[in-house]
């Protein structure tokens, strides 16, 4: 384990340790991390998966309240957040330094799992622990559904936060399906894209579709977000206006989804089971949330919308009723592995 640093907010806790890739000797992941080595044993540790933008970043903002990783912890629980390669802190690899179009998507389903897994074994070791509770949000709850499938001895429990699994979205569809074929993803994607400020509010907005979307956030919360994402990548700076680069694998993984195609067997999760979204969540919708909850192996299963959320509740004003029912199903006595 390697500490290289204490997250850049004044009086943020958490510390960025480095795990080797399993597959590729180029790659170091960037791990966020509080109570690593000293929490109390009898908490199995977490590890959160981001989404198909943001990194880890997006569960520890430097603003009060706004960490999801400070509320998980505060029980002396060991906690952990990966920046998939590509993401955040993870930003090794030859193709995410090359332009764009030089490779295709970059950061597939099976090499986010691959990176979970590296993770995971890191986190065993650490902690001393024989399993870690999994927490994914959007695409990282596909990407946790992939790892529980193959490796269900890691994991404990699972939190499928905005869970996405396999519903036809023509919104979706419509971003980034080839025009021509909506089946397939637009060929003009490359390993990454740029994210942009206004790229992050103008999605935003979308998802919350009201003319007041201070109703659901602070209004600074978008340009809070892109400067904690854009001070990890070294190439911010260099493009007008300013972006970082974001791997575009998941979004060859999602308009797989997004045509209805699932790309993991629920039927073979049978650990306990929290599926939760916002009410007003366009990508994860309650008809794919309750198809899921459905195949799902696991005889503790639930499902709960939080009203009002968007697919960004995590840091909106309702994020606080999300953190604490996912700390609450975490630390229930009263369910066990199966």
């Amino acid at each position: 384990m390697k500490t290289v640093g204490d997250a850049a907010s004044k009086g943020n806790s958490s510390r960025v340790l480095r795990v080797p890739a399993a597959d590729r000797e180029d790659i170091s992941l960037g791990v966020l991390s509080r109570n690593a080595g000293s929490s109390d044993r009898r908490l199995p540790p977490v590890l959160l998966v981001h989404g198909a933008t943001f990194g880890s970043g997006l569960f520890d903002l430097p603003l009060p309240g706004y960490s999801l990783m400070a509320e998980l912890a505060q029980h002396d629980r060991a906690v952990y957040a990966l920046d998939v390669r590509g993401y955040g802190h993870s930003l090794g690899g030859r193709e995410m330094d090359l332009p764009a179009e030089a490779n295709p998507p970059y950061a597939r389903l099976d090499d986010a799992a691959s990176d979970v897994g590296s993770v995971v074994g890191f986190i065993l070791r650490q902690e001393g622990a024989r399993a870690v509770h999994l927490v994914g949000f959007s695409w990282g709850t596909v990407v946790c559904g992939r790892y529980v499938e193959r490796h269900p001895e890691h994991v404990s429990r699972l939190v499928l936060s905005a869970p996405l699994y396999a519903e036809a979205n023509a919104v979706w569809l419509e971003r980034i399906g080839d025009p021509a074929d909506r089946s397939r993803l637009d060929g003009r994607i490359g390993a990454y894209r740029l994210i942009r400020q206004a790229d992050i509010r103008h999605r935003w907005d979308a998802d919350i579709g009201t003319s007041r979307p201070e109703l659901l956030r602070e209004p600074d919360l978008p340009d809070i977000v892109f400067k904690t994402l854009a001070a990890l990548d070294p190439l911010a700076g260099s493009h007008e206006p300013p972006a970082f680069r974001s791997p575009t694998g998941a979004l060859a993984d999602l308009i797989r989804v997004f045509n209805g195609r699932a790309l993991y067997d629920p039927s073979a999760i049978t650990i306990p089971v929290l599926l939760i979204r916002g009410s007003d969540d366009t990508t994860s919708t309650d008809t794919d949330a309750k198809n899921l909850l459905g195949r799902i192996a696991s005889r503790s299963k639930q499902y709960q919308v939080i009203s009002p959320g968007s697919h960004f509740l995590c840091v909106e004003r309702n994020r606080t009723r999300l953190y604490q029912s996912i700390d609450e199903f975490l630390r229930r006595t009263d369910i066990d592995v199966e």
